[in-house]
């Protein structure tokens, strides 16, 4: 492994800025939230933070780096301190806003620039910023449930990010897909790479998703609320039934040559082979390598193809796009487990939704009873 290889694998944030800011408004908790974008070595993605939030951070940094991280977090104005806390920020002006933003901007890229690496490498500093675990890469490749799977920490903040991630993947996906197909249609020499990308994303899609469902398990166990928990277990099955759709998708490209349609394919659609078709086609009365020229040689074929003729290239092709069908049918099977694991979830939430419905019933007993026992004290 190179040595920017082993950078990026140790260390898998590349930058960090906070480019923007929006008020909200919404009710009961009018607020400001700082946009932070961060740029992985695959990928680059945003969240959203409160000032509260990078104030919480700079003190757990303090607290568990064993020293204050490497420059100061931007103070609140000194205008907000006598204004109610929900206000405060709301009521800054877009200057005294753009200035903090710009602070806390600096404040971020001091941490990742700086040469101890104990503030950036902290997980507190990871979670923060919903960054993937050490050995991750940005998403990289991982053995979907089995061995060399990456275990990471989930917070509410991570999982959001992390499906908005797999949600652009699997768009990306799609768009790998439909230029498969093309150049299918096409005949193109460069279709049997770009089926083999697909698959490799189809795989990763269905391990990320797994580690969504898995996500979801940990949150229920930090406390997550039951709607919360409901809604995100939603969106995990919309991604589930997308990739489905994905695989099936990518096990019935259409085939070299299907889309041609000018006039002497469609008038010798449904008459039989000639002779000279039948030459033609089998290679008869001809060498079986074809020759391309130099130029076209060095860049279309491969040891596989160099000594097949046009029927064995075809039946290559058609052995690889069975291999893929029988690797894309095991992926079906782990994404119907996957969905399994989903309904579990559901029922699961549903039996903790039932128990804490007995336990509210149960709690107003008590206080009945109380209320009754405390009447009964004062009559005394």
């Amino acid at each position: 492994m190179s040595l920017a290889a082993r950078s990026a694998t140790s260390d898998p944030i590349q930058s960090v800025s906070v480019p923007s800011f929006t008020k909200l408004a919404a009710k009961p908790d009018p607020h400001v939230a700082f946009t932070v974008s961060i740029s992985l070595p695959t990928r680059t993605y945003s969240i959203q933070q409160r000032y509260s939030a990078f104030a919480a951070l700079y003190h757990k940094l303090a607290a568990t780096c064993g020293a204050p991280p490497p420059a100061e977090l931007p103070p609140k104005h000194p205008g907000s301190w006598f204004l109610a806390p929900l206000a405060a920020a709301r009521d800054l002006s877009d200057a005294q806003l753009e200035e903090r933003r710009a602070g806390l901007e600096h404040w971020l890229r001091a941490i990742l620039a700086d040469r101890d690496p104990r503030w950036r490498s902290s997980r507190t500093f990871k979670d923060f910023l919903a960054a993937p675990p050490d050995g991750a890469g940005g998403g990289g490749q991982a053995a979907p449930g089995g061995e060399g799977a990456v275990s990471r920490s989930w917070t509410a903040t991570a999982w959001t990010a992390e499906h908005a991630a797999v949600e652009g993947a699997a768009r990306q996906l799609r768009t790998t897909l439909d230029r498969r197909d093309a150049q299918l249609l096409a005949s193109s020499s460069t279709a049997h790479a770009t089926a083999k990308e697909a698959k490799t994303a189809l795989v990763d899609l269905v391990r990320r998703i797994g580690d969504l469902a898995n996500g979801l398990q940990v949150l229920a166990k930090d406390g997550m609320t039951e709607g919360e928990l409901h809604r995100r277990s939603a969106l995990v099955e919309r991604l589930q039934g997308e990739v489905e759709e994905l695989g099936r998708k990518a096990g019935r490209g259409p085939r070299a040559g299907a889309g041609r349609t000018g006039p002497s394919s469609r008038a010798g659609d449904d008459e039989p082979p000639t002779a000279a078709r039948q030459a033609l086609l089998s290679g008869a009365g001809r060498a079986p390598a074809r020759v391309l020229g130099a130029a076209a040689a060095a860049s279309l074929e491969t040891p596989e193809t160099r000594a097949l003729d046009n029927g064995g290239v075809l039946q290559l092709q058609q052995q690889y796009m069975d291999d893929q069908d029988s690797k894309l049918e095991a992926l079906t099977a782990a994404l119907r487990r996957q969905r399994h694991l989903g309904e579990m979830i559901n029922a699961e939430l549903a039996l903790q939704e039932d128990v804490l419905d007995q336990l509210d019933a149960g709690t107003d007993r008590v206080k009945g009873k109380m209320k009754d026992a405390q009447k009964q004290m004062k009559r005394l």
